[in-house]
């Protein structure tokens, strides 16, 4: 396995530790995994702060209830791995539920410690008329 397939799986095993943990509320695991200077940008325009958005997570701002994630594509270059992929998540946004489908893409970086997520850019997908 080259430098780029090793990149990948571990980004790889990190995505899926990250969704498992934003499903279940893991505050520990997500502050281990976000970078401290994350920018998340939500398919709503809004951006938030790896502080902020793990706030929203612990005060039930965001209660996923399902993410499913498809067409997922790995880009290496050097230390960074990007991660695009299609979304269909159910969640409760502050009292309303709310289901939708998204593009995002994770930006993961290697830093002397690990890999960190340093940024997500989502954008909903128009409901087809």
């Amino acid at each position: 396995m080259n430098q780029s397939d090793q990149a990948v799986e571990a980004v790889r095993q990190l995505e899926d530790e990250r969704y498992a943990a934003m499903l279940g509320k893991d505050i520990a695991v997500l502050d281990r995994l976000l970078d401290d200077k994350l920018v998340y940008m939500h398919s709503t325009g809004v951006a938030d702060t790896k502080s902020s958005y793990i706030e929203g997570l612990r005060t039930g701002v965001w209660d996923y209830r399902s993410i499913d994630r498809t067409e997922m594509r790995y880009q290496v270059d050097g230390d960074i791995v990007l991660v695009f992929g299609k979304l269909a998540i159910s969640m409760i946004t502050r009292g309303v539920h709310k289901a939708f489908e998204s593009r995002a893409l994770a930006v993961w970086v290697r830093k002397p410690d690990g890999w960190h997520l340093l940024a997500v850019q989502s954008g909903a997908i128009p409901v087809a008329a």
